[in-house]
Formats: structure tokens, C-alpha cells, sequence
């Protein structure tokens, strides 16, 4: 189903207030339908996302899509745990519905945004069930990164206002917010959101291998010009993920922007997608 440009999120049903899941036509395959969850990047116009949900749904038509969206207010003004998991306590009760050992989940996470929503989905999923999430394979799109004033204010300064007087006021106001949690986290010896993220997913109490093989496999695909997400960051994470015992590949682009890999080389993008998939569906 084409995304309808009036209303690209009309296809799939809300069941939070950034958590939408669609279903297949197809009911005679219930208990086996293949599971997406996708975790888009903060702030990503939805759009763009429902192209994603639309191709998934094109490769894979009997799967289930779980999706979560995220924006600027979730990280400025939700930004406790708490908060988060209630966030995505709607992903939780439907990935309960339907995943388990014998039907894991396939995870596509994008940027450091998705990663962060991941991190406390993968916590409240587990304080729901006691037990970590089984998934299939997973793909880190532009992510991890590590924690920077300069790249969060780039990253949170796509959702300000366009007309300039508003936009130069709600700079400054952003500028003057990321200053003082940065030097709260320093006084306070805080770990920022970030290095948490890096750490939970590579946590085998919050996510567990389901898969033919019972090794987790994990792709990374980023960017040598990514301006948000640092090459490096990406592969020293791909690294620490193997010595945690992950089955790492790394897909570097060339010339591509944030979350830009599939719109600039969408048939190298979507065949390595495809792949991961066949990792799932194979579980």
C-alpha cells in the first residue's frame, strides 16, 4: 500500500502516541508472521519513514511492522526512564502478542535517536517478561555515535522553526539547554544517554540471539560523511560488539548523508536489508 501523500502514516494503526504497527491482509499465517520493528531517527518526517514501512512491507508482505517514531520534546521533556518506558509501553504489549523464541524479531534502529528509544524498549521489555528480547538480526543505520554538544545541536536544530527570527531566538535557547546538561552530566559524573545506548545493546540481560545459527548478527551501515555520526564511532562500536560475542558486518558508504544510504544507493541498501531479513525469517 502506497503511503497517501495527505497522510503518510494513514496505512498503520496508532497504538501509542509514537508507536504504530500494521498488520498484514493475509490472517491464515497468525501465529507465524514474521516481526519488523524499526526505530526511526528523531524527528524523521513521516514520509520518509512510511517509505521504509512500505518497501519492508513490499519484501516481506505476511510480516507484522512495529514502528516508533521520536522527537526533540521526548528527549527535552520525557528524557527519565520512566517516562521513556511508558513511552514505549504500546511496542512492548504488541511485541508480547507475537514474538518468542521460534518467531524473534528482525530490528532496524536508526541514528542515535532510535537507538536511545531502543535501549528503553529493550528494558521495559524486559521488567515486563523477566527475560531479554530474542531477535533474529538486527541493523544500525548512522548510529552509534558518541555524545557531543556540537552534533546534538545540529541533530536537534532540523525540528526548530524555519522563519529566521524564531529559529536564531530557539537556538540560542538550545545552545544555552545542551551547555548546562552537558555541565551537569560533568559535575555529576553522569553518563550521558548516549554511552548508555552503546553499552545496552551489546547486553545480552536486555537482547538474546534467536536464530539458526544462535549467534546474534548485527549490520552496521553508515557513512564517511556522515556530519552527525562519526565513521569511527560506528566501527569502534562494531568492534566492541564483536568481542561481545556478536557476528558483526560493516556497510561503509561513500558520500552519503545521516540516514541518506537508502535515498542516495537504494538497491546496494535494500539487498543488504534483504539479506538480514532472510536471517529472520529463516529463525
Amino acid at each position: 500500500m502506497a503511503p497517501d501523500p495527505e497522510n503518510p502514516l494513514a496505512p498503520f494503526r496508532k497504538l501509542g502516541p509514537s508507536v504504530y504497527i500494521q498488520n498484514p491482509t493475509d490472517t491464515t499465517t497468525e501465529d507465524d508472521r514474521p516481526l519488523i520493528f524499526i526505530a526511526f531517527w528523531m524527528n524523521a518526517p513521516p514520509r520518509a519513514l512510511a517509505k521504509y514501512v512500505v518497501e519492508y512491507r513490499r519484501i516481506v508482505p505476511s510480516a507484522r511492522i512495529i514502528f516508533i517514531r521520536s522527537s526533540s520534546n521526548d528527549f527535552f521533556f520525557r528524557s527519565t526512564a520512566s517516562a521513556q518506558q511508558a513511552r514505549v509501553a504500546p511496542a512492548v504489549d504488541a511485541l508480547r502478542a507475537s514474538v518468542n523464541p521460534e518467531n524473534p524479531v528482525f530490528m532496524h534502529v536508526f541514528s542515535n535517536g532510535g537507538l536511545f528509544r531502543t535501549t528503553h524498549l529493550l528494558k521495559a521489555y524486559r521488567n515486563a517478561t523477566g527475560n531479554s528480547l530474542p531477535i533474529s538480526s538486527m541493523i544500525v543505520d548512522s548510529a552509534p555515535g558518541t555524545a557531543s554538544t556540537a552534533a546534538a545541536m545540529r541533530a536537534f536544530s532540523f525540528a526548530l522553526p524555519k522563519l529566521w527570527i524564531l529559529r536564531l531566538l530557539s537556538k540560542s535557547a538550545l545552545w544555552v539547554s545542551l551547555i548546562l546538561i552537558k555541565a551537569f552530566q560533568t559535575l555529576t559524573r553522569s553518563p550521558d544517554a548516549i554511552s548508555l545506548a552503546r553499552e545496552a545493546i551489546n547486553d545480552t540481560a536486555l537482547v538474546q540471539a534467536a536464530n539458526a545459527k544462535g549467534v546474534p548478527t548485527r549490520c552496521y551501515i553508515y557513512s564517511d560523511t556522515d556530519d552527525l555520526v562519526d565513521w569511527r564511532d560506528v566501527e569502534r562500536h562494531a568492534s566492541e560488539s564483536e568481542a561481545s560475542g556478536w557476528a558483526v558486518r560493516r556497510e561503509k558508504f561513500q558520500g552519503t548523508p545521516h540516514v541518506g544510504h537508502m535515498r542516495a544507493q537504494p538497491e546496494r541498501y535494500w539487498s543488504i536489508v534483504k539479506e538480514y531479513l532472510e536471517a529472520a525469517e529463516a529463525a
